[in-house]
């Protein structure tokens, strides 16, 4: 723990209220981060496979079709990233449309900042069934994942329309 060391004091001086804060603030601090030390684990990791029914039962369990609706966005999208690696709001919009969504239902966050500068990357979902299929183009990169659909029934937060 760190141990806060303060000018010693010979009377009551003017300092006094400042010494005081000061310490109110080690008082409160010091629980903290203690509990956070806390976060972490004392007993080393175990390295091998693991044991016990999961183990196996992830063996024998086929992984899951992945949803066509997923793939069509994926193809659409890797090739609007190959011919731009920062697509614009309306390409991808294009792109999810090309994959079959409802222009309606696709969501797309913006591709300027407020002060006009270019975004790191573009996001789009659109919902199928209850879930949304949301695919990101980051610097010619896409990645296109399966998430439940909100709960407000959209698939970005704030309004993407």
């Amino acid at each position: 723990m760190t141990q806060v060391v303060l000018p010693a004091e010979s009377g009551p001086s003017k300092a006094a209220p400042h010494r005081r804060a000061a310490l109110a603030g080690l008082v409160v601090l010091a629980p903290l981060l203690l509990g956070l030390s806390g976060c972490s684990s004392a007993a080393p990791a175990t390295e091998g496979p693991a044991s016990g029914p999961a183990a196996t039962s992830t063996a024998e369990e086929p992984a899951p079709a992945p949803m066509p609706e997923a793939e069509a966005v994926r193809v659409q999208l890797t090739a609007l990233a190959e011919q731009s690696s920062s697509p614009s709001r309306d390409a991808v919009r294009e792109a999810y449309a090309a994959a079959g969504f409802s222009p309606a239902a696709i969501e797309v966050s913006q591709d300027i900042t407020p002060t006009g500068l270019a975004v790191d990357s573009i996001v789009a979902g659109a919902p199928v069934g209850g879930q949304c299929v949301v695919g990101e183009v980051r610097s010619g990169a896409v990645t296109v994942t399966v998430v439940p659909v909100l709960s407000s029934g959209l698939c970005l937060l704030g309004d993407d329309r």
